[in-house]
């Protein structure tokens, strides 16, 4: 298994700085917005405060995701950090039910950048980079925002004309923290396809079985509480010539015979040729099953250990 990432995390000195291409903000602001949004997201707004944020999820009446997303509070209401592939579809589901509410509900991804900072002195240099020492899980100063995502991990998300010394690089390893952590990467490819257990969303914290009704949460509810859910997000590494896409599938090897397994949700190429994979794939499978991207006789793919419900390995 490569420690590319996690090495690169505890021991990187001075700690690098990376700029985030592809991930936006849903803004919901209002007299109504957690009321609002407790019933359209899985996790619970009761629990969201100025000093944390929360994995959830934005399903259909099906319990199928339109987008897997971190909530944070704003100044004036509540952020949905997510791909923004994602959030033309999951955007205009939450207009149409928002006519209802004192909401006003905006894309405000191009009023914002976003910036990974991993390092071993990653709290310095956010401190130098923001004027904010993090202390705590979500940090706020107007609408600058450091949130820890991991271990010498931070995400800022910033007025887009903040400026920023020095030079960002390397996106990839933003995709790669997320299936190094087990968080999931939901593009729109994959959007009305999984229920959020599928992704792990239960895993991490994303789902609230308590809260209450929301839409899909009939769904979701059952596949919990009878046991329905047969697929997972796992991870796997192996080699590849050209790196998998969010479009590709995977092929189990049975016998002399290969199967459909699942589909790929993201993928990153280590600086040692290592290919990791994000999919979603049957519970069941083995911990020695060999695997491929299908079209690819060549590619070859092994899964790594099962998160336990922490998300952690």
């Amino acid at each position: 298994m490569s420690k590319f990432l996690p090495d690169l995390v505890q021991n990187a000195s001075p700690s690098t700085a990376v700029e985030i291409e592809g991930f936006g903000l849903i803004h919901v602001a209002g007299p109504d917005a957690d009321k609002f949004l407790q019933g359209q997201l899985t996790c619970d707004l009761n629990e969201l405060k100025q000093d944390n944020w929360l994995f959830g999820g934005h399903c259909d009446a099906k319990g199928k995701l339109w987008s897997v997303f971190r909530a944070l509070r704003s100044e004036h209401g509540v952020y949905l950090l997510q791909p923004t592939s994602t959030i033309a579809a999951s955007l205009a589901q939450l207009q149409k039910f928002g006519v209802f509410s004192k909401v006003e509900i905006t894309d405000a991804s191009s009023l914002h950048r976003y910036i990974l900072v991993l390092g071993q002195d990653a709290e310095e240099q956010v401190s130098a980079m923001t004027g904010i020492e993090p202390s705590q899980q979500h940090e706020q100063v107007q609408d600058i925002h450091v949130l820890q995502v991991a271990e010498h991990a931070y995400l800022l998300v910033l007025p887009a004309s903040f400026k920023v010394q020095g030079q960002l690089n390397h996106q990839s390893w933003w995709q790669a923290l997320h299936i190094e952590q087990g968080w999931p990467w939901l593009g729109t490819e994959h959007q009305g396809e999984f229920v959020p257990q599928m992704v792990n969303l239960d895993r991490i914290g994303g789902i609230n079985f308590k809260k209450g009704c929301y839409i899909g949460q009939e769904t979701v509810a059952r596949m919990h509480y009878k046991g329905q859910n047969k697929r997972r997000l796992m991870r796997l590494e192996g080699h590849t010539d050209s790196l998998p896409t969010a479009s590709d599938q995977l092929e189990v090897q049975i016998g002399e015979n290969w199967r459909r397994a699942g589909a790929v949700i993201s993928a990153v190429r280590y600086d040692n040729e290592v290919v990791a994979i994000q999919a979603v794939l049957p519970d069941e499978l083995e911990q020695t099953a060999k695997l491929r991207i299908k079209g690819q006789e060549s590619s070859s793919f092994t899964p790594c250990s099962h998160t336990d419900e922490n998300g952690t390995k």
